[in-house]
């Protein structure tokens, strides 16, 4: 099922792209690029699958889906991998804790950087690091950890790369490189439309990527939510939107999701996508006065 969903991706990515580049109205090329950016996010929880080894039974394959959707969301597949590992051992850690300001932040350092990456600055930055890592030799990978207390948990992962995985970031650059080239030049794409759409789609998946654990106890398993979406969406996200459950069972397929979730323990996505754009506040002098609400 996998197999054919990822294959399915590709072909709609390819083909929404090219009949958006090409002469028509924006009556119809508007709806066809929200569904774009709602499919987007599930070539993203189909990488998401592979970085659990849940894409398919034989790792060659997983990984070349892995590869292949890494490639299609504009990143490379390592990078993602590596920091999701991480993330699952960091969930909740000052790390990944960017909607409250800890004592001796610099408060407007905090909200320039939190609405950065909200407003696309998450996917821009695996953009360019797709583009930039392969030149930087491993020596100096280690080097590229900031120093900043929180909210530091992307650049963490720089620690965590074999010499192997950066090796392999490079053969994933480069099969980048060639789809899109392909794209391009076989499919005649206008680069301006392509930019305006994944520009649309930087915001659309970065404002999202926060959104299951904000404002969630300090907690590495419990600091996430499941939230509610209609079903066409939920299918469209491959029921990435049940993160607490995955968090829960890291090891559970998406497909056997839905039916693990209680619905007792869920708010609606989009209250909690409105929550995201409120800007961080300081934190909490108790931190384990942070609780979850249901309804």
């Amino acid at each position: 099922m996998n197999v054919a969903i990822g294959l399915l991706q590709l072909i709609s990515w390819a083909a929404i792209i090219t009949v958006l580049c090409a002469p028509g109205s924006l009556v119809w090329k508007l709806p066809l690029a929200f569904f774009f950016l709602m499919m987007m996010q599930g070539v993203f929880s189909l990488m998401h699958e592979c970085i659990h080894g849940l894409g398919h039974r034989l790792p060659r394959i997983n990984g070349a889906m892995g590869i292949l959707t890494g490639a299609i969301f504009g990143t490379v597949y390592t990078l993602f991998r590596i920091n999701h590992e991480g993330h699952h051992v960091r969930n909740r850690s000052r790390a990944e804790v960017a909607e409250y300001i800890y004592p001796g932040e610099s408060p407007t350092k905090k909200v320039l950087t939190y609405y950065f990456a909200i407003l696309g600055g998450i996917w821009l930055g695996s953009f360019v690091a797709a583009l930039v890592l392969p030149f930087i030799p491993y020596r100096y990978a280690q080097r590229l950890n900031r120093p900043a207390k929180s909210m530091n948990g992307y650049s963490l992962s720089f620690v965590e790369f074999s010499r192997s995985d950066w090796q392999w970031v490079r053969v994933e650059s480069a099969i980048g490189v060639c789809l899109w080239t392909a794209g391009f030049v076989l499919l005649d794409w206008d680069w301006r439309i392509v930019v305006l759409l994944y520009a649309a789609f930087a915001f659309s998946w970065s404002s999202l990527q926060w959104v299951y654990h904000m404002r969630t106890p300090l907690h590495r398993i419990e600091g996430a939510y499941d939230l509610r979406v209609t079903a066409p969406v939920r299918l469209l996200f491959l029921n990435f939107n049940y993160n607490l459950t995955h968090h829960r069972h890291p090891s559970l397929p998406w497909q056997e999701m839905h039916d693990r979730v209680e619905p007792r323990e869920t708010q609606p996505l989009w209250y909690r996508y409105l929550l995201v754009f409120k800007w961080p506040e300081p934190l909490p002098a108790d931190p384990a006065s942070i609780r979850k609400t249901y309804f």
